[in-house]
Formats: structure tokens, sequence, C-alpha cells
């Protein structure tokens, strides 16, 4: 029997949430609906039966992520993960793309020319206990985001992130707050939004860790009993993560692969990267 590769649907949320499950992820069948949604799909299937999936985005014309790479694990062993990524990674030519690798994906994406470039530490709490207090560096306040910043904060992500993510940081705007100094120009952003378990907090884009924190710290607190999750390639933000009480439960590994000349200095540092929420 031969396996057969096609686009993904919304109609394939109740298989893919099915995987998920299967590994005790935390995905819900809303969160599959917006991932299929804002990405680009694939299904491995065999006499109509759901064996695999995969969604990349792509953000920009130089830029993606993968991730939701899953195969039931009674089709395991059979290439199928390969064929996933080799379909998607056919979308993105001359596109620098991002994923985070668990152990078991790791020696298929070195295979595919993704390298190392960085660690997610993944904290999280079934019902914060306490919120932390917010301070604010000297010069600066924090607000609401509104439609108005939509083009500003396109900006920030782009500088920190070198991704075009309009669409998704369109749907984060009710959710956002922003950091900014006296003459009402944007310092940076945080946004909280409902996923998986409870609340999941980012991205949080900031010159300095000063600013995260108290981005942060303005999002979580109303969240007192709350299930939250934070995921960040900061190692400081990770242990103030768990003075917060919130345990580390993953340390994945981010793998790329870079498009040549894509390189840049950023004045804004990705604190808490928000793709990580589309890979696992």
């Amino acid at each position: 029997m031969s396996i057969v590769l096609r686009a993904m649907t919304v109609a394939d949320r109740d298989a893919g949430f099915a995987l998920t499950q299967q590994l005790g992820w935390a995905h819900r069948r809303e969160d599959w609906e917006q991932l299929i949604a804002l990405g680009d799909g694939v299904v491995a299937e065999e006499q109509g039966n759901y064996l695999g999936g995969a969604i990349g985005w792509r953000w920009g014309a130089h830029a993606a992520t993968i991730g939701l790479v899953i195969v039931d694990r009674s089709a395991r062993g059979r290439g199928i993960g390969q064929q996933l990524m080799r379909a998607l990674l056919e979308k993105y030519p001359g596109c620098s793309v991002r994923l985070h690798a668990t152990d078991m994906g790791q020696p298929l994406y070195e295979k595919l020319g993704f390298t190392p470039c960085g660690r997610i530490w993944q904290h999280q709490t079934p019902a914060l206990k306490i919120a932390p207090p917010v301070a604010l560096p000297p010069g600066l306040s924090l607000r609401a985001a509104t439609p108005q910043d939509s083009a500003a904060l396109n900006a920030l992500d782009y500088q920190a992130n070198g991704m075009q993510r309009d669409r998704l940081m369109h749907l984060l705007l009710g959710q956002a707050v922003v950091l900014e100094d006296a003459a009402h120009r944007l310092q940076g952003f945080a946004s909280l939004r409902r996923f998986g378990h409870g609340f999941t907090l980012g991205p949080v884009i900031a010159r300095d860790l000063a600013g995260a924190k108290a981005l942060m710290a303005q999002c979580l607190q109303d969240l007192q009993g709350q299930f939250v999750r934070i995921d960040t390639p900061s190692p400081a933000l990770a242990a103030w993560a768990d003075s917060l009480g919130l345990q580390q439960v993953d340390a994945p590994a981010a793998w790329c692969t870079v498009r040549p000349g894509r390189q840049r200095r950023r004045a804004y540092r990705p604190l808490l990267w928000y793709h990580r929420r589309w890979a696992k």
C-alpha cells in the first residue's frame, strides 16, 4: 500500500488533535483550527487513514517556521516524517526555516540540513500562585495595545525575529500590552492568549531584561490560580519564571536553516519566542 501526501484542511483538526493527545501535548481543537488557518499543512494518509501531518508557516518572503510534525505511533519507522518535512521544505525555497526539535526528530532534521541555533526553556504551572510586581524601567509606561499600534508592533517583531508575521500579530493585537517612552514611541510588547490547558504568554519583545519582566508581569496580573505557560530562549527569564513557581518541563533545541546573507544585527531581543507554540 502506498502513502499519499495531500494538503491539510480544517477538516483534519480532529485527526491532528488525536495525535497530539497521543503525545500528551496540550493543544485544544480550537488551537488546531487556528494553526491550520494560519499555515500550510501536509497530511500523510494510506487508504484514507490519517497517518501523520506537519504544518509550515510562511512569514514574509524569506522566513518560515515548521511545527506539529507528528506521525501516528502505528506508522513510525516508515519514513513518513521525512516525506512530510521534504514536502513542506519544497514550499519555502530560499527561506530561512526554523523549528524546535524533540530528541526523536533531531537525526531527521540534521539530515535535511538543519543545524542547532539555540535552546528554548519551557516553564509552566497548573495554578499561578502570585502575580509578580510590575517594576517599570525609568521613563517608560505600560498600556493596552490598540489597532493604531499594528504597524509599529509588526516592525518591532520583524526587527527582533526577522520574520514578517503580520497575520499572526493581527490576531494577537487585542490581547497585547505595549511598553512606551514619554514620547509615546513603542519600546516593546507582550501578548497573552488562551492555549491548551490555560494561558500562554508570548511573544515578548523588549530591548532588555527589565523591559521584558515588566511586560510579562503586567500580563500575569489577573492570572492567579490559572494555568500559565512561558517558553523562552533567555536563561535569565527562565530563572525568573522558576522563581514565580513555573517549573521547567522541557528544554528542546531550536534548529534552523539559514539563508545566506540573512544574518542581521537586531536592536531588540526576542526574549520570549511566540513561534514555539506552533511547534508543540
